[in-house]
């Protein structure tokens, strides 16, 4: 499978803890070098900072500048990360990094997995809770983690999530607060920044105590069990019909989903006397998580569906997805 991880230092930009990732690359560190952010940031390859220069262009022969752009470069290494808009303002590495700090010192998070995509122009920092959530009591756990990501191209601004992870499939979950389902924030790269960075930090504090108890909500939907009409109706919502006719795309991934349910990894630990919306709603996550990328006819396509399932489109069809299945616990 292909990766995008930075390389351009001649040291794969990434560090982790546990087992070695699939791709063999980058730093691995211990869980007390992974709750110091500052030791995170440098074996990550997050350690560069970036400034704003001026965008220069020959016409006729004389060079010019512009104020319609400008770049943002790398001043370790001198590459050009994006080339944005004259409103856009750099955040440094360190200052986003921070965000997390409150937290990690406040509930033990410890960085998981932290790194660099695409020469440096995105970054992100997975966090993980210390405490992992029993849905059904007999071992279907998840764990907690906070997902910070952020860029230096002009293509994402800074974005922070809590992502559960369930453990026995991989499939990366949402996470409800005072019964709606949480939804990511995002900051932009405008002059505000900075300040805004602060009230970042509390706020993912705050969200991780949330996810501290977003078990019950899991554990609610593990006990409502599902008739045949409400599983159909349930896939129906998430995969609707787009246009007059139903297209051959959403009609297999209602199929492929209807399938997970029944033989999907962890299926047996989510439906053990029967389907639940538990069941339902990890059909949904893992076909996005695991079915789609494999679907994909190029490496390329993989690593964009893997992405879009954690930071993208597909992502918000998951948030969607428990949504629905909420309103199946609620009827």
């Amino acid at each position: 499978m292909a990766h995008l991880i930075d390389e351009t230092t001649g040291q794969a930009a990434i560090a982790y803890i546990g087992s070695t990732p699939w791709h063999g690359l980058g730093t691995r560190i211990t869980p007390t070098q992974a709750r110091d952010l500052d030791y995170v940031r440098v074996a990550a390859g997050l350690g560069f900072t970036v400034e704003a220069r001026a965008v220069a262009y020959l016409d006729g022969g004389e060079w010019k500048t512009t104020d319609k752009a400008q770049a943002i470069v790398r001043t370790d290494t001198g590459g050009v990360l994006g080339v944005p808009g004259p409103a856009y303002v750099p955040a440094q590495n360190d200052a986003v990094l921070d965000v997390l700090r409150p937290a990690v010192e406040q509930f033990g998070l410890t960085v998981a997995v932290a790194g660099a995509l695409r020469g440096g122009s995105t970054c992100w920092a997975l966090a993980k809770l210390p405490e992992s959530i029993d849905v059904t009591g007999t071992g279907d756990s998840v764990n907690g983690y906070a997902l910070l990501r952020w860029g230096h191209d002009g293509s994402v601004g800074i974005v922070a999530d809590l992502t559960p992870i369930r453990v026995v499939c991989q499939n990366t979950l949402t996470m409800a607060i005072n019964g709606k389902v949480a939804k990511v924030f995002k900051l932009r790269h405008t002059a505000s920044v900075d300040a805004k960075l602060d009230q970042a930090a509390a706020l993912v504090t705050g969200l991780t105590e949330a996810l501290i108890g977003t078990g019950e909500t899991f554990k609610t939907l593990a006990n409502r069990r599902l008739s045949q009409r409400e599983i159909v109706a349930y896939i129906e919502a998430v995969f609707p019909q787009e246009g007059a006719k139903l297209s051959d795309t959403i009609k297999a991934r209602r199929a492929t989903v209807a399938q997970l349910l029944e033989t999907g990894v962890g299926a047996n630990l989510a439906n053990p006397d029967g389907p639940t919306a538990w069941g339902a709603y990890n059909a949904v996550t893992e076909y996005f998580d695991h079915v789609r990328p494999a679907e994909a006819a190029s490496a390329k396509g993989r690593a964009r569906a893997n992405e879009s399932a954690i930071f993208g489109g597909n992502a918000d069809v998951k948030r969607f997805a428990l949504a629905q299945a909420r309103e199946l616990v609620a009827a």
